[in-house]
This record gives C-alpha cells, structure tokens and sequence, in this order.
C-alpha cells in the first residue's frame, strides 16, 4: 500500500511539473552538448579488404530552432576518434593480405529535424537529417617530406610531415527519443539514431548505431 502512494506521488510530482513546463517549448532558441556513443561496425570494400571499427565516444555541438512545441529544425557539429583494425587485399595477388591497425577521425555537420509528439515538458519524439561527414583515415598517402620556417619562440626550424588519405561524402540518419525540459531554460535528451554513410568505395551503404545523450539551453 505505502509503494503505491508512493507511485502515485511521484505519478503525480511528474505530471504537475510537465503541466507547469508545458509551455516552455514555445517558438526559440536551444543550444547544447551531445555525448556520442557509437557502436562497433565492420565494412566491407571493393576489392576484398576490409576494416573493423571499434565502440567509442564522441562530442557534438547542436543548436536549433522551436517553430512549435512539436517541431525543431537543428543543426550539429559531431566529432569523432575512433580506434580500427583493417586487412588491406592485395591488388595484384589474390593471396596476399597485411592487416593495420588506427584511428580515424570525422568532423560532420548536420541539419536534422525533430518532431515532438508530446505537448508537454516529458515526451519521446523522432529525427531524421542529413549532412556530410569528412574522415581523415590517418594512412599515410605519400612519402614523408620536411617543412621548414620561422617559429615565433623557437627560430628557424624544419620538421618531418606526411599527408594522410581523406575521404568525404554523404551521410543520413533517422532515430526516436526522450526529451525533458527539466526548467525553465534547460533540457535534456536521450536518443537512439541509425546512420548511413553513402561510400561509394564500400560493397554496401555502412550504417552505424549512435546512442546520444544531451544537455540543451533553450531561450
């Protein structure tokens, strides 16, 4: 019996505080953090080689704008460093493999929209958008060569640099999850999204799963 009154009460704390909150969605501004957390992914390439990605953690800077209680139009900046293992096939003999090992890095911007199905201050939503994601694989693509200048504090110094393979191209996502405007001017969500990277070197469109958590400042 004392659970129960003691469900109905935070029941109850709950949905006065989404009645109380239910108009700060109005027409404005939210700005915020998103942690990234993208699962492991292996792809498939033309020709026969590989690569594994492993689990990892990434940031995004978002801000967009509340035409509505239920609709946002946003914008976010992801980045990303993530740890691979690679087995690279031979172009002139079937047999022969190397495996390598690294990192990549992705800086992608984004445009998304976010539909609210909920008036009030507690309510699940879905997304979807698209933008274009720049990856630098960190392979060396050239010899490594030697730049010379004038440092401010250390003089005239030369050090050793490689250029490394990038590639750019489309990426597109869809998701669903929570949003909770917790006070006035502060919000947090929780979202679930699958997204698609159109590489037109892979044997299929890779797709990678992203749970992401968030902090919002809304005005």
């Amino acid at each position: 019996m004392r659970l129960r009154i003691i469900f109905c009460g935070i029941a109850a704390a709950v949905f006065a505080s989404s009645a109380a909150l239910a108009d700060t969605r109005d027409p404005g501004w939210d700005f915020g953090l998103d942690v990234i957390y993208q699962d492991s992914a292996d792809i498939d390439f033309k020709g026969g080689s590989t690569a594994s990605l492993d689990s990892d953690w990434g940031l995004a800077v978002v801000f967009g704008y509340r035409f509505n209680p239920h609709l946002e139009l946003g914008f976010s900046l992801d980045w990303q460093s993530i740890d691979y293992d690679a087995v690279l096939q031979s172009g002139t003999s079937p047999d022969v493999t190397i495996g390598v090992s690294g990192d990549l890095d992705a800086v992608t911007p984004r445009v998304y929209v976010n539909y609210n199905i909920l008036d009030g201050a507690f309510t699940p939503y879905v997304t979807a958008g698209a933008g274009w994601s720049f990856v630098d694989t960190n392979i060396p693509n050239s010899r490594v060569q030697v730049g010379c200048w004038w440092d401010p504090w250390w003089g005239f110094i030369c050090t050793p640099y490689q250029s490394t393979k990038s590639i750019d191209d489309l990426v597109y996502h869809a998701g669903a999850g929570l949003r909770w405007d917790i006070a006035t001017g502060f919000s947090m969500r929780l979202a679930y999204e699958k997204h698609w990277f159109d590489y037109n070197q892979a044997t299929s469109t890779p797709d990678f799963d992203q749970i992401k958590l968030g902090v919002l400042y809304r005005y």
